[in-house]
């Protein structure tokens, strides 16, 4: 007798981490002195900006007695002190280098320190499970600050899906149809550049509201820009920089510019288009599980080459089978 297995919503798991930069914060939104918590990768952070302007992210609990150093934790000069006891801890490399009440200092007082850097007006994190240094640096965004481009309009989605499924949505031309309701699935095609990183979707959206060519360029994981092309200076960029929380929660930050010829005709409309475009997914995302094996067929081209790209993002051969 062949037992029915459990539901999947029961045994499925989703996959750890894929290294890359990540968006932990604006940088508009960490002042000088400010201390934060963050929640990222399944762990505690604290995020501050020291008096010099230097961003640092660290592990949160202080090793004497377990503190949080984003609750209460202040920033003195250019270290964060705890706010028990006031051991304080070098933001460059996390080593504890006062203690108030005694001259000799443990050999273990420190806090594991993560490479950050701020571009982009965004503060990101290089995340590796090793906590290896970058392997690549982060992207140009030219058109953010260029006077023929609006204003950056800021956007933030908490979303209860794995960084990578999020990603996945970016080779996935088929969902416009079904998810957003676009008339037919539109004509696509999916090219990587010669360096095996970056990975390109081209979508001829003629069907559209507002006719377009969608260009979603994927950096990794956890950075992606989308170009839509309306006409001869008639552009909207969209950049996701997420934040995964956990490998259920995934928080995406939205940076959105238009050329200023369609500024006042038609900037308001396909900004709040692809914004609302997110409610459609939503209800995917949150009832959904991971497939690590899927079933594909013949024209499921663009996600099969998706999936095999991924696989570098993941450091382990077992992560690199299970994401197959």
């Amino acid at each position: 007798m062949t037992i029915v297995e459990a539901c999947e919503s029961k045994t499925n798991t989703t996959p750890e981490f894929p290294m890359g930069w990540y968006s932990v914060e604006r940088s508009h939104q960490l002042a000088i002195g400010e201390v934060k918590p963050v929640k990222a990768f399944d762990r505690e952070l604290v995020l501050y900006r020291t008096r010099s302007g230097r961003v640092a992210l660290q592990d949160a609990f202080c090793p004497h007695l377990g503190a949080h150093l984003g609750h209460e934790g202040r920033v003195i000069g250019e270290t964060v002190r705890c706010p028990f006891h006031g051991w304080q801890f070098n933001a460059e490399d996390g080593k504890c280098s006062s203690i108030p009440y005694c001259d000799d200092i443990p050999e273990r007082a420190r806090v594991r320190t993560w490479h950050t850097e701020e571009k982009n007006g965004e503060v990101y994190v290089w995340f590796h499970p090793e906590n290896t240094p970058p392997q690549w640096q982060l992207p140009d965004l030219p058109e953010l600050g260029d006077p023929a481009w609006t204003a950056p309009r800021y956007t933030e989605h908490l979303v209860p899906a794995h960084v990578q499924d999020i990603c996945e949505n970016s080779c996935d031309p088929v969902h416009f149809a079904y998810v957003h309701s676009q008339m037919e699935i539109p004509d696509s095609e999916v090219t990587i550049d010669p360096d095996g990183r970056t990975m390109h979707l081209h979508s001829d959206m003629k069907n559209n509201d507002y006719p377009s060519h969608l260009h979603a360029t994927t950096y990794s994981p956890g950075f992606a820009l989308v170009r839509t092309t309306y006409g001869p200076n008639a552009e909207m960029i969209m950049y996701n920089s997420p934040q995964p929380i956990d490998r259920n929660q995934t928080l995406m930050r939205w940076t959105l510019i238009v050329r200023r010829e369609i500024e006042d005709l038609a900037g308001d409309d396909v900004m709040k288009g692809i914004i609302d475009g997110l409610g459609d997914d939503y209800p995917i995302w949150a009832n959904k599980v991971h497939k690590h094996r899927p079933v594909f067929c013949r024209e499921d081209k663009t996600l099969v080459t998706f999936r095999k790209w991924v696989r570098q993002f993941y450091i382990t051969s077992q992560d690199k089978q299970e994401i197959a």
